[in-house]
């Protein structure tokens, strides 16, 4: 089994199945595989492809799968096609061919490995913890959190709509507001200042340049800088890597809001 797209690896590796490629988003892990997976790896090597040129036909061919996993691999009719002639493929199951709700991907996933049982229990496991850590944190009710990456100082500050991916925020009591997906510099004040805590998905690098920007610094203690591998388990949105959000993100949270 070879997993196509960008985030499948997750799905499968979750419900115990071990494919024999997977393909690297970002990140450069061993095994296209990022920390909070790794354990399911076991000792199995994967082959890692790329899709910065497109799915690369050749080397999924030469892999031999009995089955593609091609969800959030930027599907269209004829590369589907293409893929289907080696061995069966799974698609995504909605219009966005890349990143339809993580949730989707996972019962599809679950389903066509025959584990639809155990997938859709880890996905209530998930949402319990979510909605468990916010009874817990009464503090969390009703205050303002924006989930936001890029650089300022560049004009690139982006921020992640109310929506499947902040849905983990919603379920710890926060409010996600409805803002531009884009910040411009003569915005940023305002905009960052409405909040109650920001949440910059963010590695070190990037997060000496955002503490070194004047308008963020200024935002004190509301700044959470989740770091590498947080960041990177936030931007996922897996059944694996939102347990590690469940683990680290909420202790972050009560800090930054005292």
């Amino acid at each position: 089994m070879v997993s196509a797209g960008l985030t499948g690896q997750d799905c499968l590796l979750a419900v115990g199945v071990i494919p024999i490629g997977v393909t690297e988003w970002f990140g450069g892990q061993p095994f296209g595989v990022w920390p909070w997976a790794a354990p399911a790896l076991g000792g199995a090597q994967p082959a890692v492809l790329h899709l910065d040129n497109g799915l690369d036909f050749e080397a999924i061919t030469a892999l031999n799968p009995d089955l593609i996993i091609a969800t959030n691999a930027g599907l269209d009719r004829d590369t589907y096609t293409r893929l289907a002639n080696v061995a069966p493929t799974l698609a995504q199951s909605g219009p966005d061919a890349f990143f339809e709700p993580w949730k989707d991907q996972a019962r599809a996933i679950g389903a066509v490995v025959f584990k639809n049982d155990e997938m859709q229990q880890l996905i209530t496991d998930i949402d319990n913890r979510f909605t468990t850590l916010g009874a817990e944190n009464a503090v969390f009710e009703g205050k303002r959190a924006l989930l936001l990456h890029g650089d300022p100082a560049a004009g690139d500050l982006v921020t992640t709509p109310p929506g499947w991916r902040t849905e983990f925020l919603t379920q710890l009591g926060f409010d996600v507001p409805e803002v531009d997906p884009t910040i411009p510099r003569d915005r940023m004040a305002e905009v960052l200042g409405a909040a109650d805590v920001l949440i910059w998905t963010a590695d070190d690098a990037e997060i000496a340049a955002l503490s070194a920007d004047p308008i963020v610094a200024e935002q004190g203690p509301r700044n959470v800088f989740t770091g590498r591998d947080l960041g990177a388990a936030i931007t996922f949105s897996s059944p694996l890597s939102l347990a590690m959000v469940a683990d680290r993100l909420p202790p972050m949270l009560r800090t930054a809001l005292g």
